[in-house]
């Protein structure tokens, strides 16, 4: 029989290499394990994944996730999807295979707006579109009478500065019409300039022009025209009267034909609102003087009659009829020779009279027919009346 005795250093070396193929095998079975299960992981991975195709920047970009929305989707892509990008279909679909996606890309843009600064995005063409588009977002209550320092319709860049100013109302009269505008402050001539209203050199406004405008102003503006003319008008002759030998009263005798003159002016007329306002001379000439007309006028307030002589104040060439019938005058006096009838508007009721070819008389009676330079002369007898008839004479007021 054959012992094998071993020592006490033997025994320990067995025991530590047991130790470590046991170690070994633990190892590998956990990792066998894992791999098991990343391979079970991969297989349903890959048996769940979804390949998208994504429009953006003007390429298609295709996309395999294993998430459900587009939206998810496109977050955990390296795309650099912002939120305010346009995404169709909308981000809450649920994606399926070969689904197709489109993204708009928004823009960076800052607004000034009531002394503050805003930053953000927008993925609208147009300058206007992305006003209102921020506008509702932000809450600001831009209005498109705002002013913007570039026009809406221009396309939106990137990093565009976007310059707003609160625009109030403002009212102006001109050319015989109202415009009621809305315009970010500004002075009065600014805001006539940006209406599209040219001032003329002499035109009027209603407020100064260097003023600032404050909500609701009104501004009038008169237009001011000025034209040179030259005007040619007559000048009136003057009527010359040299005193005569015949009765005060009676017409003026012609003694020579007077003739206008003739003058010349250049002058400057003045418009508001084609209404003319003023005329000022520069110049002015006489083309031709005025010729005086001379006239002989009665100066002679006494005649003498029958070997008397009979003063007068007036003398009127009348036409005078004669009656005989009646028995009372007008002024209730009774009737006899020398009693005439006469307009009170010209002959005074009262009157004493010399009446050629009658005689003296007074003006006591009137009669219906009896108007401006007419007589009717009492006669003692109808015969008397009918001889006399009409005719024209002299009659003397005293």
């Amino acid at each position: 029989m054959l012992n094998i005795l071993w020592g006490d250093s033997m025994i320990e070396e067995t025991g530590t290499r047991a130790m470590s193929l046991v170690r070994s095998s633990r190892k590998a079975q956990i990792s066998a394990a894992l791999f098991g299960i990343l391979l079970v992981i991969t297989f349903v991975l890959v048996l769940k994944a979804k390949t998208i195709n994504v429009q953006i920047d003007g390429k298609v970009v295709s996309l395999t996730t294993i998430n459900n929305t587009v939206g998810s989707t496109l977050k955990y892509s390296r795309l650099g999807i912002y939120p305010e990008d346009i995404v169709v279909p909308d981000r809450s679909a649920q994606v399926t295979k070969g689904m197709e996606v489109e993204v708009t890309r928004s823009l960076p843009l800052t607004l000034k707006l009531d002394g503050q600064v805003y930053t953000g995005r927008s993925p609208k063409l147009t300058v206007g579109e992305a006003l209102r588009d921020l506008s509702d977002r932000l809450g600001l209550n831009i209005q498109e009478t705002d002013e913007v320092n570039t026009d809406r319709q221009n396309p939106l860049v990137a990093n565009m500065d976007l310059d707003v100013k609160r625009a109030m109302p403002i009212h102006v009269k001109v050319d015989g019409k109202q415009i009621d505008a809305y315009l970010a402050p500004r002075t009065v001539a600014e805001a006539l300039t940006k209406i599209g209203i040219t001032l003329g050199e002499h035109d009027k406004v209603s407020l100064p022009l260097d003023q600032d405008l404050k909500e609701n102003d009104e501004i009038q503006v008169v237009r001011v025209t000025e034209k040179v003319e030259t005007v040619t008008t007559e000048i009136p002759y003057q009527v010359v009267a040299k005193a005569s030998d015949f009765p005060v009263g009676l017409p003026d005798r012609l003694v020579n034909n007077g003739a206008n003159g003739l003058n010349q002016q250049v002058v400057r007329i003045t418009y508001e609102d084609a209404k003319e306002v003023t005329r000022d001379v520069l110049e002015q000439k006489v083309l031709r003087s005025p010729v005086n007309q001379v006239v002989s006028r009665g100066a002679q307030t006494s005649i003498s009659r029958g070997g008397r002589m009979i003063n007068f104040s007036k003398a009127i060439l009348v036409r005078a009829s004669a009656y005989s019938s009646g028995s009372v005058t007008a002024t209730g006096d009774d009737v006899h020779y020398g009693i005439v009838a006469v307009d009170p508007r010209v002959i005074p009721l009262g009157s004493s009279l010399y009446v050629e070819g009658y005689g003296d008389g007074v003006a006591l009676d009137t009669g219906g027919a009896i108007k401006g330079n007419r007589l009717d002369l009492y006669m003692n007898s109808e015969e008397a009346a009918n001889s006399w008839g009409v005719r024209s004479v002299v009659v003397y007021i005293k």
